[in-house]
């Protein structure tokens, strides 16, 4: 491991990256480290970033000692007791206030020095075990590892060093620092999702983005569709009555993108006749240190419903407030967003003191229907507000070991009110949609690369979830069901609940066969979730005030699908195994899935009849990463994905026998299979000193689509050879249609994806130009037509601004959309392509004030999202309704103290 290397070398690197990012390089020969005095402890200067810059890191070429590299700048902060036990030559530092300061000069240490020579004369000469230095810095071997990232003033002679070293015996096993980190800025970028341990970006061969919290405050993101504003490839689907619905990734959306949060599962999306249940508003972005969206199947590592990708959420920890040294801290943040005439205020506050550490935040949002170029007679009235509260509490076992007790709480509610142009037969509507969603989770995680046991990584956690949706529905209509030819109120209660209980095991273990490194990552988990949907309705004549629930078709209460328990267990094992130049990742897992029903008279009062179901699936997976060059790296990847089928595509108990010219019932499904999907993905990454590109091809099938209420047969109420057609006052024809949710699609879809960045200069500051783009094409092949899912050709140019120190940022995107493909004799609506230009900026003007100002859709564009529309039809007289805002300003406000 680290502690066994030889540490001139990376000494060395340590040294001069240190230096050079203190604008220091002239000072090298300098005898002494400048001292800290016990009146003001050291801190980073800003001057002085302890990240290095993504230009000069991609020059190094190092792989991963450690995937558990965190909060570097953090563990770097001397406190005033703290002296270096020898004399680092070659190393200055500027004081936090004063950049230019005079440096402090402290004779050396060694005796056997002469007094006219300088302590040390070449850099190269130091020599000093890399573990005193890692002690006397309080920077643990894993920072150590990132600090190798830097620039040797000779990497050829370094590598050759390590390579002899490692011949030797000399370097125990494990993998060392990555060569091409991902930053936007000079923050380095980490994925967990990738292979369920915290890796550099570059270092995964997948598709993957990460948003940190800095991009998160940057942006002014608040929900998944600003999230994902500029990414190509992926988007995000509305619904002006549910609001956001999911996330589309590459033609693939709904609950074949698993959505999850720690680990755990959110509730998945729901969808039945008008109802249109989605899962953007089960997160409140304020309570997020990062969000990760992952392209491509992931069922290896995460299970079912990672047939298309995963949307991972990371929740905010306390040390992502407080510094090394602090016992507290606070910020207040407030955002106007014009588009919808409401503000979002965040406080969020974190204190430590001894081992233990916590964060609390207090989220509260309103806001009004939306922005659109629709006439005012087609806009639902809405008025919306949320609050939410959060708290992690954080015990530090030891140096490697914590525990973290998660508790939150997230509510929406949104009033509706219909417009007139959007009323059918109703005189009046309105609707309260109330959003819930209460987690607790209790998490154990050790994380040591330098145990001597086979174990280095081990995380246990438990959780429960509390998710609901409820709609009550009230209504005035000219004539009711249940009294024809009167003026009737209805009041409809609608509740979609989703309540799980889980918990799972991770472990990793890093070792060597002969010269191949290993990390084994292997695991199990498991979680319940149970699933109820009651509906409920009354109706009242007007005239007479007599109610009733029975309206037809149905006898209220009813359930569209009985109540059921979910189970789902699954094992999985992966191995990261280096050989020289070459990253193999090789994994599979099993998952066992399990639906028990339990139906009652809600639902089989029409006849209805439930069926459970049990099924299990492998999924493996095979990458390999080749770092050609220190520059240039290729990848490739199989994995396969499933999804099981959900209890309401099994079950399903609707029955509507009062039409006179159409009868018709849903059937259940026992026989449903999962779906399955297999993808193929190659790519390439460039990392230069001022540019850098990503080039990425995937081929994806999929088998045993699950396709809701499908024609299957019918039958007839009377028992006659011949089904007859009655007179209507006799109930009319006696056929009743038969539908059931069948495995009958098969799909596929290509595609290719780039992206890339130029700095203009190689100052970590300045103007860069980046762009993106996406294209993706998708067949039905069942119905050998285009696969309406995918997204038209997308792309994304922008030039971007950071002014020294980070004083001030400012970014001008344009966003670029195509025509989507749809089949010849579609008769939905579908957009025109059109074009976005967006001005975003960030000023600091204290270090603890910070102004933020957006423009969106700067030239005031009229477009819809494709997602959103494609299944109205061309000639809806409310498609306008669907549009997006024009011209619209966000500014905030944030005070950090």
């Amino acid at each position: 491991m680290l502690n066994a290397m030889n540490p001139t070398p990376l000494l060395r690197i340590f040294l001069v990256n240190f230096a050079f990012f203190g604008g220091i390089i002239g000072l090298l020969e300098r005898p002494a480290i400048a001292a800290p005095t016990p009146q003001q402890p050291f801190q980073q200067s800003p001057e002085l970033a302890l990240w290095p810059a993504k230009r000069e890191v991609q020059k190094a070429n190092a792989k991963p000692l450690a995937p558990q590299v965190t909060h570097l700048a953090t563990l770097l902060t001397f406190h005033p007791s703290e002296n270096i036990s020898q004399p680092l030559a070659a190393t200055a530092v500027a004081q936090p206030e004063t950049p230019d300061a005079t440096l402090l000069e402290t004779p050396a240490d060694p005796p056997d020095i002469s007094a006219n020579e300088p302590a040390i004369t070449d850099a190269e000469t130091v020599v000093i075990q890399v573990e005193q230095v890692a002690d006397t810095l309080k920077v643990s071997p894993v920072v150590t590892a990132a600090i190798e990232l830097a620039q040797s003033p000779d990497a050829a002679e370094a590598e050759a060093e390590e390579a002899e070293d490692a011949e030797e015996g000399e370097v125990e096993d494990g993998f060392l620092a990555p060569a091409d980190v991902q930053f936007d800025g000079d923050t380095l970028r980490f994925t967990v999702t990738g292979t369920r341990n915290l890796v550099p970006l570059n270092q995964v061969p997948a598709t993957i983005t990460v948003f940190e919290l800095e991009d998160l405050e940057f942006y002014q993101f608040q929900n998944l569709r600003d999230l994902l504003r500029y990414e190509p490839g992926v988007s995000v689907r509305d619904n002006p009555q549910f609001g956001i619905q999911d996330v589309n990734i590459r033609g693939i959306e709904g609950n074949r993108i698993l959505f999850q949060i720690d680990g755990i599962r959110l509730p998945e999306r729901f969808e039945f006749g008008p109802f249109n249940l989605g899962r953007g508003n089960f997160v409140d972005f304020a309570t997020l240190q990062a969000v990760e969206i992952l392209r491509g199947p992931a069922s290896t590592l995460f299970g079912s419903d990672a047939l298309g990708g995963v949307v991972a959420f990371r929740s905010l920890e306390p040390r992502d407030l407080l510094g090394d040294d602090d016992d507290f801290a606070a910020d207040l943040s407030t955002l106007f967003i014009s588009e919808t005439g409401g503000f979002d205020n965040v406080g969020r506050l974190a204190a430590r003191r001894d081992n233990s550490e916590v964060v609390l935040v207090i989220s509260r949002r309103d806001g009004r229907e939306p922005d659109s170029f629709a006439d005012e007679e087609f806009v639902d009235a809405l008025d919306a507000e949320g609050t939410t509260f959060y708290g992690n509490f954080v015990q530090r076992l030891s140096p490697v070991s914590n525990l973290s007790f998660i508790a939150e709480d997230v509510s929406r509610f949104t009033l509706r009110n219909e417009a007139e142009g959007n009323l059918t037969l109703n005189l009046t509507e309105d609707e309260d949609i109330l959003i819930d969603r209460t987690r607790l989770s209790l998490t154990y995680e050790y994380d040591d690369p330098e145990s001597s046991s086979f174990l280095n990584f081990a995380r246990a956690q438990v959780f429960y979830q509390d998710a609901s949706t409820r709609e009550i529905l009230r209504e005035t209509r000219a004539s009711g069901s249940a009294f024809r030819g009167r003026q009737v109120a209805r009041e409809t209660e609608n509740e979609f609940i989703a309540d799980s209980y889980g918990g799972e095991v991770q472990l990793r273990s890093d070792f060597a066969t002969g010269s191949i490194n290993h990390r084994l990552t292997y695991g199990l988990d498991f979680s319940s979730t149970f699933n109820s949907r009651p509906r409920d309705r009354t109706e009242t004549n007007l005239i007479t005030g007599e109610s009733t629930n029975v309206i037809p078709p149905d006898v209220f209460p009813v359930k569209d699908f009985p109540d059921g328990d979910t189970l789902r267990v699954g094992a999985y094992i992966q191995d990261e195994i280096e050989i020289g130049p070459f990253d193999l990742i090789a994994g599979l897992r099993f998952d066992y899935y399990e639906l028990t029903t339990d139906p009652d008279l809600d639902f089989s009062r029409n006849g209805a009849e439930s069926v459970d179901l049990n099924a299990s699936a492998l999924s493996p997976r095979l990458a390999v990463l080749y770092q050609a060059t220190p520059e240039i790296s290729f990848y490739g990847q199989y994995a396969r994905g499933f999804r099981a089928p959900l209890y309401s595509e099994i079950n399903s108990g609707f029955t509507n026998l009062t039409g006179n010219f159409f009868k018709y019932e849903t059937l259940s499904n026992p026989a449903l299979e999962p779906e399955t999907s297999n993808s193929f993905e190659v790519g390439v990454r460039g990392d230069f000193s001022q540019f850098n590109f990503g080039v990425t091809g995937f081929y994806n099938t999929y088998d045993n689509f699950i396709e809701t209420f499908v024609a299957a047969g019918d039958r007839c109420l009377l028992p006659t050879e011949i089904c007859p057609v009655l007179p209507p006052i006799l109930g009319g024809t006696q056929t009743v249609n038969q539908f059931q949710t069948q495995n009958v699609a098969e799909a596929r879809i290509f595609g290719v994806e780039l992206s890339s960045e130029y700095w203009f200069s190689p100052d970590p500051h300045g103007f860069s130009i980046l762009g993106s783009f996406a294209f993706a094409q998708g067949d039905n092949l069942t119905d050998d037509e285009p696969l309406e899912t995918v997204d038209p050709i997308t792309g994304v140019i922008g030039l971007r601004y950071r002014a020294p120190n980070d004083l001030w940022r400012a970014e001008f995107i344009g966003t670029f959309v195509g025509q989507a493909r749809v089949s010849d004799d579609a008769d939905t609506f579908v957009p025109d392509a059109y074009v976005l230009f967006d001005l975003i900026g960030g000023y600091n003007p204290t270090p603890n004030l910070g102004l933020s100002l957006g423009i969106y859709n700067l030239f005031n564009t009229a477009y819809t999202v494709y997602s959103d529309v494609r299944n109205q039809p061309e000639d809806a007289p409310d498609i306008q309704r669907f549009s997006q805002p024009g011209t619209n300003v966000r500014l905030g406000v944030s005070y950090r103290f």
